[in-house]
């Protein structure tokens, strides 16, 4: 029988204040790591939300509507602010999960993160 006892991919929990990126208060956040990653190691990959929409929709603040996976508010997941945490720091959840389609999105949100890295990285040089 299998442990199923670990964040899954796409299920948001309340984390605690990440200092570490400027945060002073806990947050709702999306897991994204895979989940045998999830499942093997202290540490989970996530994208934080936020409520405040005034920065607006871009193709690495996505849009996660009111209702979905439990969330209260829209909300905009930070794919520019992805950082590994504790698994201990997930304090409460999950809340529930997103939909495919907006798993789709932050992973493309994600893959842009990425790209737009090593570019700057390679001009940088």
């Amino acid at each position: 029988m299998e442990d199923d006892n670990y964040p899954h991919q796409g299920e948001i929990y309340l984390i605690r204040a990440l200092k570490t990126i400027g945060d002073t208060k806990k947050r709702p956040a999306v897991v994204v790591s895979i989940n045998v990653r999830n499942q093997l190691s202290s540490s989970v990959l996530v994208v934080p939300l936020t409520s405040d929409l005034t920065s607006g929709e871009t193709p690495t603040r996505i849009l996660i509507e009111a209702g979905e996976g439990g969330l209260l508010t829209d909300s905009l997941a930070l794919c520019d602010n992805i950082s590994a945490i504790r698994q201990v720091y997930l304090e409460q959840g999950p809340y529930g999960a997103i939909s495919p389609q907006s798993r789709q999105l932050i992973q493309q949100g994600l893959k842009l993160r990425s790209l737009s890295f090593n570019s700057l990285f390679y001009w940088e040089r």
